[in-house]
């Protein structure tokens, strides 16, 4: 029998320990970020077969990032109504729910007890209309096209997750 033990718990990490008597481990200590789950996304556009992403300032590496679209469910809404209120803030086009498709729920890391859902949103023939930027660093942040092979090649696991999951 596995148990889990709370030793500490701050407002960004929980301190666990886990023992199991039946195979004899000691137990070990972990540590497990605590946080909420996320969405992220990239829009696609038909004609061009380029993929819309956000080049974002990121403070732990001090540069800018090209990375999907994101944002925490820490709204009470549907997450498609949360991809459509992040789609006009980060990416400036307004989309109705039919242009958002869900993709998959991945699990973020295992010291993360966290899930990002991904999307991919078309707007294809859709002009924009303003990007409404939330905070600092998402005024700061700009919008970039690519193509595929430029995002696949990229270091953004999101991004590529995405990709992995749509046949465009």
């Amino acid at each position: 029998m596995r148990i889990i033990k709370q030793i500490t718990a701050n407002k960004f990490l929980n301190i666990k320990e886990v023992y199991d008597p039946e195979k004899h481990c000691k137990g070990y200590q972990f540590a497990e970020r605590r946080g909420i789950d996320s969405i992220a996304f990239i829009c696609f556009d038909e004609h061009t077969y380029k993929f819309l992403l956000n080049k974002e300032y990121t403070p732990p590496t001090d540069e800018f990032l090209v990375r999907a679209f994101g944002g925490s469910l820490d709204k009470e809404k549907d997450l498609v109504e949360i991809v459509i209120d992040e789609v006009k803030e980060e990416a400036g086009y307004t989309v109705d729910k039919d242009r958002v498709e869900f993709l998959d729920k991945i699990f973020v890391s295992t010291q993360m007890n966290q899930y990002c859902h991904l999307f991919i949103v078309n707007v294809t023939n859709l002009k924009p209309t303003g990007r409404q930027p939330e905070n600092k660093i998402e005024a700061m942040a700009d919008i970039v096209w690519l193509d595929r092979d430029e995002i696949e090649s990229g270091s953004d696991w999101k991004a590529i997750s995405i990709l992995a999951k749509v046949n465009l």
